[in-house]
């Protein structure tokens, strides 16, 4: 996947009061330019982008960014509020699928089944 297929499969968290997480795991060393995408489209948001696969994060506060090595962070748990949202986005999800018609070598066609874990409603 690319830097324009993530743009759009990115997932963040609510981590904490005002704090975001998304956690990736792409094919390529992608986490700057994502990074940059986020700034422009969230710029008063706190957020973390976490490349599990190289374990690296792209750190950013409302002023500047940075790129550290993952391993000197640790991810607070989830909130009460996301999960709630979480399982909300899940019944929704499934109360709107037409279990007849699911297709899933044409679900894989359009988004390979190795980036499913970092989304909510396909885990």
């Amino acid at each position: 996947m690319n830097l324009i297929d993530l743009n759009g499969l990115l997932r963040f968290i609510k981590v904490e009061d005002n704090l975001f997480y998304a956690s990736i795991h792409p094919d390529n060393n992608i986490i700057e330019n994502l990074g940059q995408h986020f700034i422009r489209r969230l710029p008063t948001q706190n957020f973390i982008i976490h490349d599990k696969n190289r374990n690296i994060a792209f750190l950013y506060n409302t002023k500047e960014y940075s790129i550290i090595d993952s391993s000197f962070i640790t991810i607070p748990c989830i909130s009460d509020e996301e999960k709630k949202y979480q399982d909300l986005w899940s019944a929704f999800f499934k109360t709107i699928a037409i279990k007849e018609r699911t297709n899933s070598r044409l679900q894989m066609q359009y988004m390979p089944k190795k980036y499913w874990k970092d989304l909510i409603e396909l885990t």
